[in-house]
């Protein structure tokens, strides 16, 4: 079993991760498996007291794969299948140099595996990094129903190289949301930020800061652009609706009123300028059609 340590998991214990991968293992085999060297992170053996960080590639030993995982193996790169896999995944794709690659992940698209979750952006990965030659680890991701820019490194040295500048809050990431004003009024131009805390699933409280700025709005709907400078789960989607009171449009969580199937999230751009890299992605086509009819372009 292989996983990729996500922004929400920064800073956790590798049993706590491990244990919340693994949910059927009993506390005695789980430290087990750590005594025994079955748990090894970047290639290396790690305590089950270890801190990891984003971008951390996790490897377990000796725990047969469950269910979910044994049908996500995907098939043979030149098999038909394996052929069609690659080609969704390469219409994806907005930039891609030597030691990266971004995609504009479509809504409803999972990046890693989950509950219900039988194809995923890793699903594609494993077939493109045979194709490719190369190794491609995630070092951060965005909600299944949030589209938009997802980066991807394609060597261990990349993926700690984007670790650290996500760390140093040196990529800026820039959200388009459209949000329902009808209880919250916006005025043209409007900005400000954000900055409170947020409980994780473990009881925790993070951290989460958002910058946020009205770039159009209506008496029913604001076409708002979002740059966190942290990556707390569901930040923004909060921030909109429990901060702002203005929840986003299609959030199945946090919009009472939901009278939209897609959620109105878009990871529009990514920037980081020690890498020289500026990376766009297009809205979808149900954002773009929606901004018109509102006439919030």
């Amino acid at each position: 079993m292989e996983h990729t340590v996500n922004e929400e998991e920064d800073g956790v214990r590798a049993d706590r991760i491990v244990r919340n991968l693994c949910k059927d293992l009993s506390y005695i085999f789980l430290q087990k498996i750590f005594r025994t060297k079955k748990v090894k992170v970047n290639g290396k053996k790690v305590a089950g007291s270890d801190r990891l960080h984003v971008g951390d590639v996790i490897k377990i030993f000796g725990v047969s794969p469950t269910p979910d995982e044994k049908k996500s193996v995907p098939p043979d790169p030149k098999s038909d299948s394996g052929k069609k896999l690659l080609q969704q995944f390469e219409s994806m794709i907005i930039f891609e140099n030597d030691d990266l690659v971004a995609i504009n992940k479509p809504p409803r698209l999972a990046v890693q595996l989950g509950t219900r979750v039988s194809i995923c952006v890793e699903t594609f990965l494993k077939v493109y990094q045979v194709h490719r030659q190369c190794e491609c680890r995630l070092v951060h991701r965005i909600d299944k129903d949030t589209s938009g820019v997802l980066l991807i490194a394609k060597n261990q040295i990349m993926a700690r190289k984007l670790t650290e500048l996500f760390r140093e809050n040196k990529i800026q990431k820039t959200y388009l949301a459209v949000v329902d004003a009808s209880n919250r009024r916006f005025s043209e131009a409007e900005e400000g930020s954000i900055d409170n805390f947020l409980t994780n699933e473990r009881g925790v409280n993070l951290r989460a800061v958002t910058r946020y700025r009205c770039r159009k709005s209506t008496e029913q709907y604001a076409l708002l652009e979002l740059k966190p400078s942290t990556g707390r789960k569901h930040q923004l989607r909060i921030h909109c609706a429990m901060v702002l009171n203005a929840p986003i449009l299609g959030d199945e969580k946090y919009n009472r009123d939901l009278k939209h199937k897609k959620l109105f999230l878009h990871a529009q751009r990514v920037s980081i300028k020690e890498l020289q890299l500026d990376i766009s992605a297009p809205i979808p086509q149900y954002f773009e059609e929606f901004l018109c009819l509102q006439h919030l372009r």
